[in-house]
């Protein structure tokens, strides 16, 4: 699917582009295969069917902007991995030809695309995750190829973000087994270079390997207590 340039496009949301009435495009492809991801088929092109909202063109998405652009307030890149497409470029380009804004989701392990995106266009607003302890990203599909660790990787994007002057935000999951309060220690290091720590509930749903599909997550009042616990001094709000 990412050969035959097709993507999904999410028409409305209120809910992916802080203060904005957004649209959403899903980019198909990922170098990482977290077993609870939620959108496995974006991640595994060949599962690449959800129905209702696949099968746009980048054709399709210029006809959308141009009959929407006075409705919405900005258009947000997500996936898989955005960074990774190959149309990316093109379609930042059509959002910023019509003055909308842009929000980029990223996993925040490709700096140099990251900082080439960020100097070739106006972006507004980037989300990075965080999702487990650096050392643990090997679980998540990670390969490690120049001995490059993520923790580096996570330190180079930061830089390029704090550089560009560009609002952003890190998110982590709360993915049992995954996320704890000690992860959550050691992964404040770095989200305290953001401006905010976005903590994700972890529901049931579709995920990339079924049998993390119906995991137990901990409930609110337990996350909040680690909020307290931990003492950070970047804003954390629970989603």
């Amino acid at each position: 699917m990412i050969a035959d340039g097709r993507f999904a496009l999410v028409k409305t949301t209120l809910l992916d582009f802080p203060g904005r009435v957004a649209a959403a495009v899903f980019l198909p492809g990922c170098h990482l295969r977290c077993p609870y991801c939620h959108n496995p088929d974006f991640v595994e092109p060949a599962r690449f069917n959800l129905p209702g909202v696949l099968g746009c063109t980048i054709e399709d998405f210029e006809v959308f902007l141009k009959k929407r652009r006075n409705v919405l307030g900005g258009v947000v890149f997500s996936g898989g991995e955005a960074l990774l497409h190959p149309l990316l470029p093109e379609l930042i380009g059509l959002v910023n030809s019509c003055a909308l804004g842009v929000k980029l989701d990223t996993a925040g392990l490709l700096p140099q695309k990251l900082e080439n995106v960020l100097n070739s266009f106006k972006i507004d607003y980037v989300a990075m995750d965080l999702k487990t302890s650096p050392h643990r990203y090997e679980e998540l599909g990670w390969k490690v190829n120049d001995g490059t660790t993520v923790g580096e990787l996570w330190d180079r994007g930061l830089k390029t973000l704090e550089d560009a002057e560009v609002d952003f935000e890190v998110r982590t999951t709360m993915v049992p087994g995954l996320v704890d309060y000690g992860v959550l220690e050691e992964l404040r290091t770095w989200a305290e270079r953001a401006d905010l720590w976005a903590w994700q509930s972890y529901g049931p749903g579709d995920t990339l390997n079924p049998e993390w599909s119906s995991l137990s997550a901990k409930d609110e009042e337990h996350i909040r207590k680690w909020i307290t616990r931990l003492k950070s001094n970047v804003r954390i709000v629970i989603r």
